[in-house]
């Protein structure tokens, strides 16, 4: 019996252990095989009605297959669309410019490079989809253009044929995404949502544990940073879907808005409490940990939005007592109640976003939330840029196709074409990436990859392909390898680089149509172009070069500025928006281990605190009719400071707000306004911050 009970209870462990695998397996490997599975059927989709419909290229529907291709179903809707007309636009603009200068190829060529330049600032200046539409509007002219060089009577059949094959494989993409194992927007944003819900109120749970907490919330905050972007990115690709994703497309908006609003305050109140003394601090933590602890149902976080609710209870319940749990600790000084005054005010505002997002969290509830009026929602993410940097961007892909134009002309080059094309795609495509230095190194990886591949298939498997099916078979290998990389984020571009070069050398034409001697050559222009791209990125560097890490914080400073001396003062909402938009079109945030990015992320938080903290004190000011000489010389001297940050400009806005906190009547409504001048000035006395004298820092460059 014992050895039955023992076997029966091994065999249920082991049941479970197995259940248990498998649930990993199809929540991590399923996924992707699921994924690879799919680009293959589509591509082979789009191979076989470019055959049937007898064009010109089938490689070319299938290349737009496979880079349109995405896991969920709205990206592949959207990035089709942006596709389909940037694909448009090129070939408009190549018709125009052959009908203006057919028998003038410098003028031609000229108007090429600027066209491409202007394409690739526009890709700079927007996000997402659209910036991949202005790369396509960009290179499509080569495409079409530069083979109508050759043969101007051609031009209008070439424009015509691309746009077919566009067509074929964006269909084909498009059909396979949403007949098999369909993947909803709205899945993974509201599970993106939970999770960082979860891991907010993780962060909040551990630290009103105690002062050995404080200090490690950096790090996930600044992850925060990119998952706000992360989100902003999915919810612009909802627009195609009919699903609760658009009905819940301003919610999302303004979910994200209150949630960066919340992440800044909270590390406010971090900084705040490890600059306080043990009384103090110990007070401070005191009144917030009842706030932390409203974030536990049973011991963890909230999983999802009903369980949140209890959350919102507690949080009204905690902001109803918040006055009755206000006590100054005893035998404090004048100095330490200010502090404490300080803290407490922090943490009651801090407690009114966090309502505000838990509300916001609760209503996504898709039975019960309504869809948001456009009048509720907070203003879109802007375009808040640096011209200067578009422009040499713009600058940067004009010169890779003049080089490159220029040695075509001046060596007759039969694979000049090929390498301009080359050049144009890897110098538009990735100047928007975090690093396109590093970007352009695993393209270039991926495309040595391809050669092989295209090498491969061209010379010994599709020589002997007959029918379909037997063509189907022979590219297979190469497309799910490919597909299998771009899986995995640490080698995708080196799959996107696989895909595309490829597609671009495979002999799979309306005809067979591979040649040795083409195919070198068409190899070496390829790898040229993309070294070509790569030293330009390399000479002008606009994300990954102290010079841009400078400019960027300098941009960052102004906020400031702006908010400090503007007549319209800055939203906190605007500010945020802008702020994190700077970063994260900088690439500092996904380069956070570097040492010079650390200090682009350190004037981030400062930028943040002292704008949240000038823009509520100008709000104060406007409240109770107090705009006296002293305040207004404060806030000239923070923004003197940040326009020029050095050790005088420091002193002299610390004794500003010392002059102005003596001004301030001892009235209820003015206190708010002590408080927040004595805020600004814990900020400015802070050691450790951006703002510390140039000797206290290792980098000079809030110097700059």
């Amino acid at each position: 019996m014992i050895s039955m009970f023992i076997s029966q209870t091994g065999r249920r462990r082991m049941m479970a252990m197995l259940r248990a695998d498998m649930q990993d397996w199809w929540n991590e490997e399923a996924v992707v095989a699921m994924y690879i599975f799919k680009v293959l059927a589509a591509c082979l989709l789009a191979m076989w009605l470019s055959l049937w419909f007898d064009l010109q290229q089938p490689r070319t529907a299938m290349l737009t297959t496979a880079i349109v291709m995405q896991s969920l179903a709205g990206m592949v809707f959207t990035k089709s669309l942006y596709r389909f007309l940037g694909t448009v636009v090129g070939t408009g603009v190549s018709f125009l410019l052959m009908g203006m200068f057919v028998q003038d190829r410098f003028f031609f060529l000229t108007c090429m490079a600027l066209w491409i330049g202007f394409c690739t600032a526009g890709s700079m200046l927007f996000r997402n989809h659209q910036s991949y539409g202005f790369v396509l509007a960009g290179y499509t002219l080569c495409i079409v253009g530069l083979p109508s060089v050759l043969n101007p009577e051609l031009t209008f059949n070439i424009g015509v044929t691309r746009i077919s094959e566009i067509l074929t494989g964006l269909f084909s993409a498009a059909l396979v995404s949403e007949l098999i194992f369909p993947q909803r927007m709205w899945d993974v944003m509201i599970a993106s949502v939970r999770r960082r819900f979860a891991d907010f109120s993780d962060l909040l749970r551990s630290f009103a544990t105690g002062p050995a907490a404080v200090g490690v919330s950096q790090p996930a905050l600044l992850r925060f940073v990119g998952d706000i972007f992360s989100l902003e990115s999915f919810r612009a690709s909802t627009v195609l879907e009919s699903d609760e994703s658009r009905t819940h497309r301003l919610r999302l908006s303004l979910l994200n808005a209150e949630f960066m609003e919340v992440s800044t305050s909270f590390h406010a109140l971090e900084r705040l409490l490890d600059q306080q003394g043990d009384q103090v601090g110990a007070a401070l933590l005191e009144l917030y940990r009842p706030l932390g602890e409203a974030f536990s149902i049973d011991g963890r976080s909230a999983r999802n939005e009903r369980e949140a609710e209890q959350i919102i209870q507690r949080l009204k319940a905690f902001r109803e007592g918040f006055q009755q749990r206000v006590s100054l600790p005893p035998g404090l000084d004048a100095g330490k109640r200010l502090d404490f005054h300080t803290g407490a005010e922090l943490i009651q505002r801090f407690s009114d976003e966090l309502l505000a997002y838990a509300s916001t969290y609760v209503a996504l509830d898709a039975a019960r939330g309504s869809q948001l009026a456009k009048s509720e929602a907070p203003l879109p993410l802007e375009m808040h840029f640096d011209p200067l940097i578009v422009f040499l961007a713009g600058l940067r892909g004009a010169l890779v196709f003049v080089l490159l134009a220029g040695v075509w002309i001046l060596t007759g080059w039969t694979s000049g074409i090929e390498a301009i094309t080359i050049g144009t795609v890897t110098s538009t495509l990735f100047a928007a990436t975090p690093s396109p230095t590093r970007t352009i190194k695993q393209f270039l990886i991926g495309a040595s990859i391809a050669s092989v591949l295209t090498y491969i298939c061209d010379f010994y498997l599709l020589v002997d392909a007959q029918g379909v099916e037997m063509l189907a078979l022979a590219v297979t290998p190469a497309i799910a390898l490919a597909a299998w990389m771009t899986t995995r984020p640490s080698i995708a571009i080196v799959g996107a680089g696989t895909f595309a070069i490829f597609f671009s050398h495979v002999g799979l034409n309306s005809g067979y149509s591979a040649n040795p001697v083409s195919f070198l050559n068409d190899t070496v222009a390829d790898f040229i172009a993309i070294l070509v791209s790569g030293a330009m990125y390399t000479l002008i560097d606009l994300s990954n070069s102290n010079w841009s890490r400078r400019r960027t914080a300098r941009s960052l400073r102004e906020l400031v500025i702006s908010a400090c001396r503007d007549t319209m003062g800055l939203r906190r909402v605007r500010l945020e928006k802008r702020a994190r938009d700077l970063v994260q079109r900088s690439g500092s945030a996904q380069r956070m281990a570097n040492d010079e990015d650390k200090e682009v992320i350190d004037w981030l938080l400062s930028v943040l605190e002292m704008g949240h903290a000038v823009i509520a004190l100008r709000e104060q000011m406007a409240e109770i009719g107090q705009g006296s000489p002293a305040l207004m010389d404060s806030l000239n001297a923070v923004a003197t400071l940040y326009e020029d940050p050095s050790a005088q400009h420091r002193r002299q806005a610390i004794a500003s707000l010392d002059q102005s906190m003596a001004e301030v009547s001892d009235s209820v409504l003015a206190r708010r306004l002590l408080t927040t001048l004595h805020y600004m000035r814990g900020l400015l006395l802070d050691e450790n911050s951006v703002l510390a004298a140039p000797t206290n820092r290792k980098g000079r460059m809030h110097a700059a």
